[in-house]
């Protein structure tokens, strides 16, 4: 019964701990353009044991390696171990994560002065009255991000030369390329690093419900890959594509293809003039001016919002 009581105490200060940390740390992720996840909690609270695990087998194993000791059984308990971590981290829904559009930084600040203030404060010493305090403040946190959020936008986000268009109405979101996707020498990375927090800071949002593609490059597929598999994309508009399909062009179409459909991404290839409805408006797409890449030829999307 003591273990019970000590472990419940425990799990209490736990997600007081998590709680606190991301109250006082809330203005410089919605400053960086970085989500919040409601999984945090139960990850952190997973994620130690399989730490510990792997800090310990891999220090054996390196003084094993020293000391010219055999250490290929440790080597497979901790593939083991990064593999059962990994499976964990698959389990995760994909719409976890909660995006913050930009705020006042001063009311972020006041939030995050706020919570120490509630620590100290003597008639929340009991780590239960801390916990639904700072649950509260939490919600009341997202509540106020969530009314933050804009409903209605139309605007555009550089990269380099080109830019990538955003129209947002009826708390959907289309997202144009216009060229970025393929600016950029290291798409993938630049797709994670910078134009997803961007996209959160300007819609504070992490659903795109369509994401119109005008020319499916390698660059260009391989950004789309990256925003698939970070951010939760529910359909994705292409020109039909005339050819034979070679070399690193097949490799990577046929993985963009794979993972739009293990993600139950609706792929609408655009063969005429289409409408595509986006909240009580719509945005009109066009097979326009034809062009040649590498072995295939397709036709540019034209795109009027």
């Amino acid at each position: 019964m003591k273990v019970m009581q000590q472990l419940h105490a425990a799990l209490i200060d736990f997600f007081i701990f998590n709680l606190f940390l991301t109250l006082v740390s809330l203005p410089i992720m919605v400053a960086w353009g970085l989500p919040l996840s409601w999984l945090s909690p139960i990850g952190n609270l997973i994620f130690s044991p399989f730490l510990s695990a792997f800090l310990l087998i891999s220090t054996v194993s390196f003084f094993c390696e020293l000391l010219q000791i055999p250490h290929g059984l440790l080597d497979r308990l901790l593939e083991y171990v990064a593999f059962a971590w990994q499976y964990i981290l698959n389990l995760a829904p994909h719409n976890s994560s909660i995006g913050c559009t930009q705020t006042s930084f001063y009311l972020l600040l006041v939030i995050s002065i706020a919570t120490f203030i509630l620590l100290m404060i003597p008639t929340f010493r009991i780590a239960q009255k801390r916990l639904i305090v700072l649950s509260i403040l939490f919600f009341c946190t997202l509540a106020i991000l969530k009314v933050a959020q804009p409903k209605d936008l139309h605007t555009t986000l550089p990269c380099i030369n080109k830019t990538i268009e955003i129209i947002r109405a009826g708390n959907q979101t289309a997202l144009i390329d216009r060229g970025a996707f393929s600016e950029r020498a290291s798409p993938a990375s630049w797709m994670q690093y910078h134009c997803i927090p961007d996209l959160i800071k300007t819609t504070g949002s992490l659903s795109i419900e369509h994401l119109i593609l005008p020319r499916p490059t390698i660059r260009a597929l391989e950004a789309a890959i990256a925003l698939m598999q970070h951010a939760s994309v529910t359909s994705i508009c292409y020109p039909t594509i005339n050819g034979e399909l070679s070399g690193s062009h097949r490799g990577v179409f046929r993985k963009w293809y794979a993972i739009a459909k293990s993600l139950g991404v609706q792929l609408i290839r655009i063969q005429r003039k289409t409408a595509i409805p986006i909240g009580d408006t719509q945005i009109t797409l066009a097979p326009d001016t034809q062009i040649q890449y590498r072995e295939v030829i397709f036709k540019e999307l034209k795109v009027n919002p």
